[in-house]
């Protein structure tokens, strides 16, 4: 989904497709919650997941061309947040309507919220500056035209309209993009290793209820909305639009985190709080930075949205990884924690080191 999403929306423009998208989740959502048929219910999920995959994709394109190169950083931060407080929001919406409704209302209540957003949405949305009557913002077009223009396209400096094939090959061929989304496939894994196992963490090496641990873990994400408007405003402000060192940074001071987890005693649930929320700060800066600001900057000016949907893909694969990899490990390991946390070390070390090889990478032809 990120991948075909992302392609779909290079072509046909956010509006409609973030539209569709948004009413796909919301059927199928509603349609979830009368069912009682897993079989069913595994369809319904399928489609709602390749729904909700063409949301961060076509928000990054409609962001990049809104915006200019020096304000990047910041602003997908800013912006980032609508997953992250989005998640505890979510999480809190769900647990009072499983309590006070049934399980059900947690999907339908959810359903009806999304109708008015495709609403607006669709009426309000414009893809571009210009579809508005405004003159383009964006500042780091200036190659476009030199990469599959024609040469009186080139000469006379104007970016050529290229194909969605001409879109995918640049996108594909192009090694920084990679080195993106294998550093975030590390990055992800990391991530939802701890969103995943945070609150059996608590519960099974502090001794916390499920309650209990699950208050816990939404420091994770709140936390974490900080360390992601930090990471946009000092790539932007103190590293001149250079993403990657901001990311290896934090990747290392999450490396020092998973390490330090081990040293937690068994039991103290108030330090190991702690340790959850700088977790949570360093891992959703690379977060929104490797998925969002970086890949728009190293990307073709007219695939922006495909680049992310590569980048996303890897990094959904990153999050498969983190359920049964991580459960098999912990299995392995006869459930010690510790080998948990040294692994997911090293995989952001090895994200790190990967963001160390495009230290310098900043936007094409940004003024």
């Amino acid at each position: 989904g990120q991948i075909v999403n992302g392609t779909l929306g290079q072509r046909y423009g956010a509006r409609r497709l973030m539209t569709l998208a948004l009413l796909g989740a919301s059927i199928t959502n509603l349609l979830f919650s009368l069912t009682s048929s897993f079989s069913i219910m595994l369809v319904l999920w399928g489609i709602n997941g390749y729904a909700q995959s063409a949301g961060w994709s076509l928000l990054v394109q409609t962001i990049a061309n809104w915006n200019t190169s020096a304000r990047r950083g910041t602003v997908i931060g800013l912006i980032s947040t609508c997953y992250q407080v989005g998640n505890v929001l979510s999480w809190l919406l769900a647990g009072m309507l499983c309590d006070s409704i049934g399980w059900r209302a947690a999907f339908w209540v959810p359903s009806l919220i999304l109708l008015p957003v495709a609403v607006v949405v669709f009426a309000y949305l414009r893809n571009a500056p210009e579809e508005a009557g405004f003159a383009p913002v964006r500042d780091d077009l200036g190659h476009a035209a030199l990469e599959g223009a024609s040469g009186t396209d080139a000469a006379a400096g104007s970016p050529a309209v290229l194909s969605t094939r001409r879109i995918l090959r640049l996108t594909l061929s192009n090694r920084v993009l990679w080195v993106l989304a294998v550093g975030f496939f590390c990055m992800n894994s990391v991530r939802y290793t701890f969103m995943n196992w945070s609150v059996q963490y608590m519960a099974d090496f502090h001794g916390r209820t499920i309650k209990g641990s699950a208050l816990i873990a939404v420091v994770i994400p709140l936390i974490g909305s900080l360390g992601a408007i930090s990471a946009g405003w000092a790539s932007d402000t103190l590293f001149g639009k250079r993403r990657a060192p901001v990311c290896a940074l934090m990747l290392i001071g999450l490396v020092v985190v998973c390490v330090g987890f081990t040293w937690v005693p068994r039991g103290d649930w108030g330090w190991a709080a702690v340790a959850l929320g700088l977790a949570g700060f360093f891992l959703y800066g690379p977060d929104m930075l490797m998925s969002g600001a970086a890949t728009i900057d190293v990307s073709h000016p007219k695939a922006a949205s495909i680049a992310t949907g590569l980048t996303m893909c890897l990094g959904a694969t990153g999050a498969i990884f983190s359920g049964a990899g991580i459960g098999w490990l912990k299995d392995r390991a006869q459930g010690d924690w510790a080998s948990v946390f040294y692994f997911i070390a090293a995989l952001a070390l090895v994200s790190a080191l990967l963001m160390v090889t495009i230290w310098n990478a900043r936007p094409k032809e940004a003024k």
